[in-house]
This record gives structure tokens, C-alpha cells and sequence, in this order.
């Protein structure tokens, strides 16, 4: 191929682009000033083809190439741009914000809710430790008050306003098992409400007969509470607690709920004032007088005011195990927390006070003022947590004596002229009632005020704080409690449930109420769903109330009766008359029931 002639003639079209390509393209070299006259003239034509199609975007002279109008199109596209992103800066710094107020929430929230122990999480704690359904777990060792003591079961009140459920078999140790025949009869005997136990969690389990709600069962049992202890850890001074194994002529066999060692306790170390009489099963405090490492056995001495009074040494080596719920302890203040304070004990342990648990039952919003930093003071453990290593301490006074707070209030009492003590942020107020002998504390929520009226809803055994309503409502209707129930009263209640049985009604109060399927009509009916609609306000008569639990009556005849009550034998004389139902006939006559579990026989006549 022959290659291009250099003196080819360059047409119009090239002379034009060119020209445009070097008018448009910017140049990376940097400017110099050219010779005059060194730049060619350029052509008529590429000016007109540059003015039509490449026009320039900085034009001579400051001039636009853009029309007033599209001028005004682009300025309000900007602005409405501008706006924009203005109002997305503004709500993301809200959003962050708001991210930051709730991160912080939380965060309180969670300090609040969680357990600190000894360094574990890195930081001192904000609050004091305080046991809920939310951090409770298995193996937690607590301090509780027999609430209830029932005939296959022990109710328990635990820090927090918490309760616990022990079955008789987590009562005593197995070792128990010959020598006391029927363990759930002798409940009653061994155990006393107002008695102060300590207690391992065993699990949670949810509750059948209400969804939504747990229940905390626990342990007495000695060889959850000892897990750890040995004889040498045992130490002259040291109060501990123990089953009455057998009774001899001279004192009392003791178990630790350990085969590692056991106990003796002579007759004549017991308070000769106490005459109470000491059975087998029985749980025992004392000190240690004695430790016979040859005969592997612990001799105690247990006079209660000594017990009161022994404070636990500061042992070499001690561990947390050997914590046990009940101890006292010689403490020194640390720090204030948000609800409690923070103490220093045994040399190498912290623990935490919450408010409820100082030392003043009445503590005024200025509490902070009596706990300063190295304070010293006396304080039990009121729980253990060794998986976290938090421990929680009291200073009530009542239980740093050993002793249960007393109880002066009843459930559904109602008191007029309650003064608030102390306002809580985001729990209620503090109330100081005017119960006999001595003033009550209760816990409410409502509004500051002086003078409040208020209605117990629930009592607190181990902190002695009843719990108070204040709504208007609380006030209304016969029925609150269970103690407010009376054979023969009549009451509006409306149909919860309804089943094969019979219906469940709930009272204006809250409480609930069985209406069996014989007792929903004068006859007996095959549908009772049809009769019975769910949500339905009846009048019904109360049958009687067992163990907590209502039994009432919709028979016409019963509920709109003018007769007499016959809810006792006592009451039944002769010429009486009065309303029953037949239960059973037999050939010699029927069976006829009355109100509170009382029954007759009404004999066939005979001619």
C-alpha cells in the first residue's frame, strides 16, 4: 500500500474539526504566550459550525448560553436539592440522637436489671444487685421467710417481692426418708411461717394454670446449701445450720446434709428459756463450739442470742462457696449506687445494698446522707449468686437480729391518711402506714402527695413492706380478698370460662370462683356453653371457700333465698329452716348439703 501524500490537500470538514478540537480540549501542558501572528486565522465556516453544535460552556465576555427560563429551572432544581439533603441531615442527627437517649435507656435498664459480682464484668456497678424473674437461675443461694406452710408444700418469700414454691421432697435431705413416715403430714410440724430459711434455686417452671407467669421452686435441702463445705473449712466461731438427725438422752444428732462429717448438739447448750419442743427433721442454728477432725464431728451450742450476735471471721482461703444466705458479716461502706450502696466485707468480697434493705425502714430521699465512704456497719447475706459472684446484703434491722419483720397488716386492710415518704423514679412512692403497734412502709405507684388513702394489695415478709393500691376502684365491691369471702353472701361476677365442669367466674376484686355444672341451673343441663356466655355479669351465691379456693351457686332457688345461712353445725337447731341441695339418695333416705361443707341426712319415713 502506498503511503499518503504529505501534500495532500486538507479539506473544509478537517480544517473545521480540527479547529474545534483545539478551541474545546483543554491542554495539560502549561500556558505559554505564542507569538504574535504565529496563530493562523481561522476559517468563517469552522466558526459557524463551532457556534452550532460545540458551543462552548465558558463563553467571552461572561455571557450564558442558557435562556432566562431554563436559568430559573436549573436555580429551583438546586435549591429543592439543597432542601433536601438539609432535611436528611437534620433527621439522621435526630435519629442518632434518638439512638443515643435509647442506647442510654437500655443500657440503665439492662445495669439495672443484670447481677455484678466481684470484678467479673470489668466495671463497678451503677445499682445494687436486686433478684428478679429476669436474672434469677438454678443455683443461686437465697435468704427467705416461710410464708406458707401447706400440706405438700412451703411457700416462701424471697428478696424482691419474689415467691418461691419448695415441695416436701426438696424440703429434707433423702437421708430423712425411714425415719419420718409421711414427710408432707409433718410439714406443718417441722416448719412455722415467720421462720427464716435459706434456700438453693432449683429451676423455673412455667406456670399451668396461669400462662405467661413462672414459678420459682426451691430446695432446704442442706446438701445443695453445704455444696463445697469440708471439715477443714470449718472454723471455731462459725454459725451454721443443720437437720436434728435423732434425739438422744444427752443432746441431738445433727446432719449437715453431708457424709463427710456430722454434729452433736448437748441438751444443756440450748436457751433454757425455749420451751419449744425439738423433733426430728427439725432445721437448727448454731456455733461452732468444737470441730473433731479424728471423729469427723462438729460440736454447736445453739442460744439464739448468741446466734444473733456471731459475726463470721475473716477467714484465710475462704471462697464463695462457704457464703451461705444468713451470715452477718462486718462491712465497710465503699460507694453509693443509684438504689442502694456498695460494701466491702471478708477482705476479698463486695457486695450491694439495695434501698429497700437499709437501715432505715423510712428512708427520706436524702438516704445517701447516712452512708458515707468507710462507714462501718453490720449486714447478713441475703443471697448468692456463684455463677456471677453477686451477692446481696442487708441492713435491716429486724434481720440483722435474726429475726423475720413482724407483720401488722392484713391484705385488703384499707388505711386513710398514709404519708408519703419517699417518691422513686419509675417505681412509686414510699408510704409510712398508720398500723398498730407501729408504722407499716408500703410501696404504691401515684403521684406525690401528703396525705394518701390506700388499700393493701400483698405483704413482702422478708423486707416487712406491704404492698398498697391507691385506684378508686380498689376501694369498691364486698370482695378483695379471700378473707372477704362468707359462706351465703351473694355477689355479681362475670363468666370467664366455661367448660364440662362448670363456669369460672372472676369477682369485681380479681379473685376467681368455680360455679360446678351442677350448680349452673335448678336442672341439670347438657350444654352449658349455651346458658353460659363468656363475658356475662350473673348474680351467684357463695357455697364456701377452702384452701383459697371459691365455690359458688347459680341455682335460682339458693341465690334469691330469704331463708337462714346454715354455713356451721353450730348453727343448726331444731326448727330451723333452711335452703339445701340433695347430693345422693340412698334407700333410706338422701344426703342434703348446706353452705361451708356442712351436710345432713334427711331419713325415708317410715310407715
Amino acid at each position: 500500500m502506498a503511503a499518503p501524500s504529505k501534500n495532500k490537500k486538507k479539506g473544509p470538514d478537517r480544517k473545521s474539526k480540527d479547529a474545534g478540537t483545539k478551541f474545546n480540549k483543554a491542554s495539560k501542558k502549561p500556558f505559554k504566550a505564542k507569538k504574535k501572528g504565529s496563530n493562523d486565522a481561522v476559517a468563517p465556516e469552522a466558526m459557524a459550525f463551532q457556534l452550532e453544535d460545540d458551543a462552548p460552556e465558558f463563553p467571552r465576555g461572561g455571557a450564558s448560553s442558557l435562556s432566562r427560563r431554563e436559568r430559573e429551572e436549573i436555580r429551583a432544581e438546586v435549591d429543592a436539592e439543597f432542601e433536601s439533603e438539609e432535611r436528611s441531615l437534620m433527621m439522621m442527627k435526630k435519629k442518632n440522637k434518638g439512638k443515643k437517649l435509647q442506647n442510654k435507656s437500655h443500657s440503665e435498664a439492662d445495669d439495672l436489671g443484670s447481677l455484678f459480682g466481684d470484678g467479673l464484668t470489668g466495671k463497678l456497678p451503677r445499682f445494687a444487685n436486686n433478684i428478679t424473674f429476669k436474672n434469677i437461675s438454678p443455683g443461686m443461694k437465697v435468704w427467705g421467710v416461710v410464708a406458707e406452710v401447706n400440706e405438700k408444700d412451703l411457700v416462701i418469700s424471697l428478696p424482691g417481692g419474689l415467691r418461691g414454691l419448695a415441695r416436701s421432697v426438696d424440703a429434707l435431705d433423702p437421708v430423712f426418708g425411714d425415719e419420718i413416715e409421711d414427710i408432707e403430714g409433718n410439714l406443718p410440724s417441722i416448719f412455722c411461717t415467720g421462720q427464716l430459711v435459706s434456700c438453693t434455686v432449683l429451676q423455673l417452671d412455667e406456670d399451668k394454670k396461669d400462662s405467661g407467669t413462672r414459678k420459682i421452686r426451691l430446695s432446704l435441702r442442706l446438701s445443695l446449701l453445704h455444696k463445697g463445705f469440708s471439715l477443714d473449712a470449718i472454723q471455731e466461731g462459725m454459725v451454721l445450720t443443720a437437720y436434728v438427725k435423732s434425739i438422744e438422752d444427752h443432746g441431738y444428732i445433727l446432719h449437715f446434709g453431708l457424709p463427710s462429717f456430722t454434729g452433736f448438739l448437748p441438751k444443756n447448750s440450748q436457751d433454757e428459756s425455749s420451751s419449744a419442743e425439738v423433733k426430728t427433721g427439725q432445721l437448727l442454728q448454731g456455733i461452732v463450739r468444737r470441730v473433731d477432725k479424728t471423729r469427723k464431728v462438729v460440736y454447736l451450742s445453739s442460744d439464739p442470742s448468741a446466734v444473733s450476735k456471731c459475726v463470721v471471721k475473716d477467714l484465710k482461703g475462704i471462697s464463695i462457696d462457704l457464703l451461705v444466705p444468713g451470715m452477718m458479716v462486718n462491712a465497710r461502706v465503699q460507694s453509693t449506687l443509684g438504689n442502694g450502696i456498695m460494701l466491702s466485707f471478708l477482705t476479698y468480697f463486695s457486695g450491694t445494698v439495695d434501698i429497700f434493705h437499709l437501715q432505715n425502714t423510712f428512708s427520706a430521699s436524702n438516704w445517701r446522707d447516712d452512708y458515707n465512704n468507710n462507714k462501718k456497719v453490720n449486714a447478713r447475706i441475703l443471697f448468692v449468686d456463684p455463677s456471677t459472684r453477686a451477692v446481696g446484703l442487708t441492713l435491716n434491722q429486724h434481720l440483722v437480729h435474726n429475726h423475720a419483720p413482724p407483720t401488722h397488716v392484713k391484705v385488703g386492710d384499707i388505711y386513710d391518711g398514709a404519708k408519703v415518704v419517699r417518691v422513686d423514679k419509675s417505681m412509686g412512692l414510699l408510704l409510712e402506714i398508720p398500723s398498730a403497734p407501729v408504722s407499716t412502709p408500703a410501696y404504691v405507684s401515684y403521684k406525690e402527695g401528703s396525705k394518701v388513702r390506700v388499700r393493701i394489695l400483698g405483704y413482702r415478709h422478708l423486707e416487712g413492706l406491704a404492698t398498697g393500691i391507691l385506684k378508686a376502684s380498689a376501694f369498691e365491691g364486698p370482695v378483695f380478698t379471700h378473707s372477704d369471702v362468707k359462706p351465703g353472701m351473694v355477689v355479681r361476677a362475670k363468666i370467664i370460662a366455661v367448660d364440662s365442669f362448670g363456669a369460672i367466674v372472676q369477682f369485681p376484686g380479681g379473685l376467681k370462683a368455680l360455679c360446678p355444672l351442677r350448680h349452673m341451673s335448678e336442672f341439670e343441663i347438657a350444654k352449658p356453653r349455651k346458658k353460659f356466655k363468656v363475658g356475662a355479669e350473673l348474680l351467684f351465691r357463695v357455697l364456701g371457700c377452702k384452701s383459697k379456693r371459691i365455690t359458688v351457686t347459680h341455682k335460682k332457688t339458693l341465690v334469691k333465698s330469704k331463708l337462714a345461712i346454715l354455713s356451721s353445725y353450730a348453727e343448726a337447731t331444731d326448727g330451723l329452716i333452711t335452703h339445701g341441695w340433695i347430693t345422693k339418695i340412698e334407700k333410706h333416705g338422701c344426703f342434703v348439703h348446706f353452705y361451708n361443707g356442712v351436710q345432713g341426712f334427711a331419713p325415708r319415713l317410715v310407715s
